[in-house]
């Protein structure tokens, strides 16, 4: 039914005819259809999303969950003794090794966080 209407209208069937004519005109087309589409999807984003991107994530950010919390905590303590052991250079050459291969050796447990004892700075 779509292709019976585009047929019948004179304006495609000269966009047609134009285009088999001359290759530029339809690169030039085409382009002009693909920025068009470009820019009607981006100002749709815009229109159903005004708030930026950027507040959103500053939003976000600041009201993190407890379980976000949390993790932060734990990830700057294991930042930190990971930093020390290799700063004194006193056996965290293993602990680095393995940071360096994304693993962890955050504490000393069976896996479960049920009585977990952190690693812990060493005085």
């Amino acid at each position: 039914m779509a292709s019976e209407l585009l047929l019948k209208s004179r304006a495609w069937r000269t966009v047609v005819a134009l285009g088999k004519a001359s290759p530029t005109f339809f690169a030039g087309f085409s382009a002009c259809v693909l920025v068009g589409s470009y820019a009607l999807g981006g100002l749709a984003m815009a229109g159903s999303n005004p708030e930026g991107d950027s507040r959103k994530e500053d939003r976000l950010r600041r009201r993190g969950g407890l379980d976000h919390q949390v993790m932060a905590k734990v990830n700057k303590e294991r930042l930190q003794v990971l930093l020390d052991e290799v700063k004194e250079r006193r056996g965290g050459s293993e602990r680095y090794a393995k940071a360096l291969n994304g693993e962890s050796m955050g504490t000393h447990t069976s896996g479960t966080t049920v009585g977990a004892q952190g690693i812990g700075r060493k005085a």
